[in-house]
């Protein structure tokens, strides 16, 4: 498994389409009557887009990959409860994202998590959203900018980490995974009103513990 093992990480996104899709439902129903190495096709296909995004809920490597193995054992043993309401990811997503949260809650320590890996998203609804954006951009800047980049990817990373887990996983779902909003209520299970209010209020406390660094910079 090259991402549990520390390799690179490739991120897709949150759903797949087409054909690729198509090919994930099949294994995951061909699983369900009781064939174990469509599964482990799955897990093939899944585990380093699962163990990337834990990684950045949990921040921590040894933690994010005990989890992302819980979340592939719990949805072996559970696979009759997939219905096909949301693609094969975002069901085994939802099952490794409430694995995270409760070990988070269970310690009671917040963390710096790892944003190293580039990925699609970013909504900039405020500054907050903004420097996560910019702190997953692919591009290259001049040694002068790196420094400055790295400063500003510190204070975020650092401001991310003294969240509250449920805070953390919406802006880690929809400003860095990329979800949209009815995938991200679907695996949190929170009715849209209440999902938008916990992520408008997650921004607010992302900004409020970046208000020194976003004042005295002036972004």
């Amino acid at each position: 498994m090259s991402s549990l093992s520390g390799a690179n990480l490739e991120t897709d996104s949150p759903e797949t389409t087409g054909p690729s899709r198509h090919r994930e439902l099949e294994l995951l129903h061909k699983a369900q009557t009781g064939d174990r190495p469509a599964y482990g096709q799955l897990v093939l296909v899944y585990q380093d887009r699962l163990f990337n995004a834990i990684l950045r809920v949990v921040g921590d490597r040894e933690e994010a990959r005990d989890l992302t193995q819980e979340a592939f054992m719990r949805g072996l043993a559970s696979l009759d409860s997939f219905r096909g309401e949301a693609s094969p990811y975002t069901w085994l997503f939802r099952i490794s994202l409430n694995l995270a949260i409760s070990r988070l809650r269970k310690i009671q320590r917040k963390r710096v998590f790892s944003l190293s890996v580039p990925s699609s998203g970013g909504s900039g609804d405020d500054q907050a959203a903004g420097l996560l954006e910019r702190l997953v951009s692919q591009s290259v800047p001049d040694p002068a900018q790196a420094a400055e980049n790295r400063e500003r990817d510190e204070q975020v990373l650092a401001a991310l980490g003294r969240l509250d887990a449920e805070y953390r996983a919406v802006l880690v779902m929809r400003d860095i995974e990329g979800f949209d909003y009815q995938e991200m209520a679907e695996v949190l299970g929170l009715p849209m009103g209440t999902l938008k209010s916990r992520l408008f209020r997650a921004r607010l406390a992302l900004r409020d513990e970046l208000q020194e660094y976003l004042g005295g910079n002036g972004r």
